[in-house]
């Protein structure tokens, strides 16, 4: 199985809109890897993780290839997660080569809701994107072999944010954005998993934030817990992602204090294969 992060920021992006603290002065300093857009992953090729307004982005510069797309999961419906218009462009109206093919998105209640006032603005998207509501800790198998269990996050209650489990050919990924420490309903459902991979909320870098969002001491207190449920050990890869403008971070200096650790740093762009 292979991730490739897309967007690693958090809503504002990182340099963020207007703003010129330390760490966005630092990010148009140094550029590259400091260059941040909103949150999106994809696994493989074919499963899409969040539509974010900055996906046309990725499609057009970090070759993010959206005809490939047959499964959206959407975690929940802030925008930097979720922009439904875009996604309702998927249709003969405003794209070619979309005949034949149907994106199946899925999510909570509340984009859900989102999504079908979108689709009424852009005309009968029908037969181009269907939408699924999913429950938490309910699972599905989709149509590209993936299966996709919904977990509920710590994260814009009473939202039923979600993270999800995604399987397939024996490999595990766990993609926990975004969240705080985790509800202890989904901590009961983790018991007995095996998890190859494992990508974690580290928005509030170094601030001691334990709900809505974690940052370095609550990923070390999930990670903890993870291990002693035996569902990470030695081989599993930890990946610290969606980080906001604070202080005066770069990415190196991140990955200084959290590669010694065991944590790798994502990027726009990068890839874990395991």
């Amino acid at each position: 199985m292979k991730i490739t992060y897309y967007g690693t920021s958090a809503s504002e992006a990182w340099p963020a809109l207007f703003c010129n603290c330390q760490a966005c002065t630092l990010a148009r300093k140094y550029g590259g890897k400091n260059i941040r857009t909103r949150s999106q992953s994809l696994i493989d090729t074919t499963l899409l993780i969040d539509f974010p307004p900055d996906t046309n982005y990725h499609a057009q510069i970090l070759h993010l290839n959206l005809q490939a797309i047959r499964t959206l999961l959407i975690t929940h419906s802030h925008h930097d997660h979720f922009f439904p218009y875009d996604i309702c462009m998927r249709s003969s109206d405003f794209a070619s080569g979309t005949s034949g093919s149907r994106l199946s998105v899925y999510g909570n209640e509340t984009t859900e809701k989102e999504f079908r006032e979108a689709a009424l603005i852009c005309g009968n998207i029908s037969q181009f994107v269907t939408f699924r509501r999913l429950e938490p800790f309910e699972r599905i198998l989709t149509e590209d072999g993936y299966s996709v269990t919904a977990l509920l996050a710590d994260h814009n209650q009473p939202e039923k944010s979600l993270m999800y489990l995604i399987s397939r050919k024996n490999r595990t990924l766990f993609y926990a954005h975004d969240t705080g420490i985790f509800p202890e309903c989904t901590w009961r459902f983790l018991e007995g998993q095996k998890l190859d991979f494992v990508s974690l909320d580290c928005t509030a870098l170094s601030r001691n934030w334990q709900r809505g969002h974690m940052g370095f001491d609550a990923v070390d207190a999930v990670r903890k817990r993870l291990t002693e449920m035996n569902c990470i050990g030695p081989g599993t890869l930890l990946t610290l992602n969606h980080f906001a403008h604070f202080g005066n971070f770069t990415h190196d200096r991140i990955c200084e204090i959290e590669n010694p650790k065991g944590y790798q740093v994502a990027y726009d762009g990068c890839s874990y294969e395991f």
